[in-house]
């Protein structure tokens, strides 16, 4: 007669491992399809966070166990690009050796400030967004999902810039760099982490493909540029960007490459993101209306009255991070983010998303920002 034979164990093993991936994966979309717009903004301002503490403490692994650059300073690479921009600026300003146009071009830079013009860009377009002062173009669109939008699009670029610098390690363009920024390495693993805590806010030396400044600027600027409907705002803060960018070429703190790839990762990201912010308005905006249809009251919350203890509850997080940013020793950073992201989880465990937790996240956002842009 005829025989059947049984599913191998290897077949049954995989299928059990391929269900259980299933199961994962299914977990994380019910999870983030029941989080409001506001809500995964609020991931989306951990997700930077933990970008970024990653990112500082393997800027000082990668830089540690780079033997050519701790004993000295090794040749750094060919760059075309700043070859070229050395021949513009001495053409310029009629100098006879590239480095003499570097204070100067240094002024511009400083009389520019690009990075807080646009970060000043970006509050308007929060402002425009908010009250709804954008016209067609902003009509759909809101604060929440611009914020989710930006915040995806700068965890993802810092993630791969990670990723980048870890993989391949460039020698710097900096003399003596790692005597400047690091201390020799540590002979024990915890001396190897409270190092890795300190922040590398003025830049380490081999993290360089791809620029975190620049996937900073370009976050911003395609998210100020996304608001605006006019054209000649749009051309100007990009010619802002590519000025910079240039500078920073031209004075060897990084490759150019550093910085063209910076800018085109970032925006490409940008629009891969997009969907994100797409999808939440869709999400909220059909909420809204089987609210209305149910005759409720769509997202609008019981405010409670403002007292002295709820005036005090939300200054407590505010001033402590203004001084976080003017006053405590740089080296506390980031276990203050810590400190911060573990307070917003507990607040989110026992009292879901609240607007405390929104305010609590911004000042989180705000002085991680200020340290590392």
């Amino acid at each position: 007669g005829k025989t059947t034979s049984k599913p191998s164990k290897s077949k049954h093993n995989d299928a059990t491992a391929n269900s259980t991936i299933d199961d994962n994966s299914n977990i994380l979309v019910k999870f983030w399809s029941r989080l409001n717009l506001k809500e995964r903004a609020a991931v989306g301002t951990l997700a930077v966070v933990v970008s970024l503490l990653t990112e500082n403490f393997l800027i000082w692994v990668v830089s540690a166990t780079y033997q050519p650059g701790i004993v000295g300073s090794p040749t750094p690479l060919q760059d075309n690009g700043r070859i070229v921009l050395e021949s513009l600026a001495k053409k310029l300003w009629n100098v006879e050796e590239s480095w003499m146009a570097k204070r100067p071009l240094q002024s511009i830079r400083d009389i520019l400030n690009v990075q807080y013009a646009l970060v000043a860009a970006l509050g308007a377009s929060f402002v425009c967004l908010e009250l709804q002062l954008g016209g067609k173009k902003t009509s759909h669109r809101s604060l929440a999902g611009l914020a989710l939008h930006a915040l995806m699009t700068l965890a993802s670029a810092r993630l791969i810039r990670t990723i980048s610098f870890v993989l391949t390690v460039l020698p710097s363009q900096v003399p003596n760099c790692y005597r400047r920024h690091f201390p020799p390495p540590p002979d024990n693993w915890k001396d190897w982490i409270l190092v890795g805590m300190l922040p590398s806010s003025r830049g380490g030396c081999n993290d360089l493909i791809l620029s975190g400044h620049a996937t900073v600027t370009s976050t911003i600027a395609c998210a100020s540029t996304s608001v605006s409907s006019d054209m000649s705002f749009s051309v100007a803060v990009w010619t802002l960007i590519a000025l910079d960018y240039s500078i920073e070429a031209y004075q060897g703190l990084h490759y150019s490459v550093d910085m063209f790839l910076g800018g085109i990762v970032t925006c490409l990201l940008w629009h891969l993101t997009a969907p994100l912010e797409n999808e939440g308005e869709l999400e909220q905006m059909h909420k809204k209306e089987q609210s209305r249809k149910k005759g409720g009251d769509g997202d609008i919350a019981l405010v409670p009255p403002l007292d002295a203890t709820v005036v005090a509850m939300y200054a407590s997080p505010a001033i402590l991070a203004f001084f976080i940013l003017a006053v405590f020793p740089e080296a506390s950073v980031n276990y203050f983010a810590i400190l911060y992201s573990v307070v917003a989880g507990i607040i989110f465990k026992k009292h879901g998303f609240t607007n405390f937790l929104q305010h609590e996240l911004l000042c989180l956002l705000t002085f991680t920002i200020g340290v590392y842009l």
